[in-house]
């Protein structure tokens, strides 16, 4: 997560005209003491707000990120301010108020690829599916090459029981990117069960897991299509070896306490 923080301060700075503003340079804490002293004697102007905000995101101060903004945009609303305020209280968990910031991020600024990905990728993950179309389809107005958002849009519509729809989206990726790591494989292999197309599900599941023998869903995924095949061998076996895959995956964690 810091790394997008600290990519977000990076495009601001550089983009943000209001951003660049005459601060020696100097320290994080000495130019936030810089911007404090000329907020005291211009309390009104929301771009000092802003810079301080943008500070307080680089040092992960979501809190008095937030509180810079909202007095930034009481002052003057813009697109990019409602879009930090939404990367900081996705930050802080909440994610509520980070969708919808983003989508007013979007309505201010609808020639932005960043607010409507953010926006249809956070509201599908909230389950929140006519707000993440509306994100998806305004991305996909402006860039319709955008593979990675598709993939999701696709996740989102087998979550939805679409896998018509899903198709769609896969068959776009896997167009353009015929390998795609085997992920969109993975998908296509969901939407084939959805469709009791068992075959082809076994089929793309299997390519998956050529792609990456960890790939936990596409063994279940396969283990289920053998299953509706009368396969119960291979579903059996496809079950047993998922097991041993996960339990090895765990024992070899980094994270795993010794």
């Amino acid at each position: 997560m810091k790394a997008n923080v600290l990519a977000l301060i990076l495009v601001m700075l550089q983009t943000s005209a209001c951003l660049c503003l005459s601060v020696p340079a100097c320290s994080g804490a000495d130019e936030i003491t810089a911007i404090n002293a000329r907020i005291s004697a211009d309390s009104k102007n929301s771009d000092l707000y802003l810079k301080r905000a943008a500070l307080k995101l680089k040092y992960l101060d979501y809190e008095a990120c937030i509180a810079d903004l909202n007095r930034s945009i009481e002052l003057k609303p813009t697109a990019d301010k409602y879009f930090m305020r939404a990367m900081a209280r996705r930050e802080l968990g909440k994610l509520a108020d980070a969708e919808l910031d983003f989508e007013k991020s979007a309505q201010l600024d609808p020639s932005s690829q960043s607010a409507f990905a953010e926006l249809a990728c956070l509201a599908a993950k909230l389950r929140h599916y006519e707000k993440a179309k509306k994100g998806f389809d305004g991305l996909f107005k402006l860039n319709p090459g955008r593979l990675v958002e598709r993939s999701r849009r696709a996740e989102m519509y087998l979550q939805m029981k679409k896998p018509q729809d899903a198709l769609i989206d896969i068959q776009a990726v896997l167009k353009k990117d015929k390998d795609s790591g085997g992920r969109c494989h993975s998908l296509l292999g969901q939407a084939c069960l959805q469709l009791h197309q068992y075959d082809k599900a076994a089929e793309a599941f299997s390519y998956a897991i050529r792609k990456n023998e960890f790939n936990f869903e596409a063994r279940k995924g396969r283990a289920e299509a053998y299953e509706k095949l009368g396969k119960t061998k291979l579903a059996q076996q496809d079950r047993r070896e998922l097991e041993e895959d996960f339990s090895e995956a765990f024992h070899n964690a980094p994270f795993r306490a010794k």
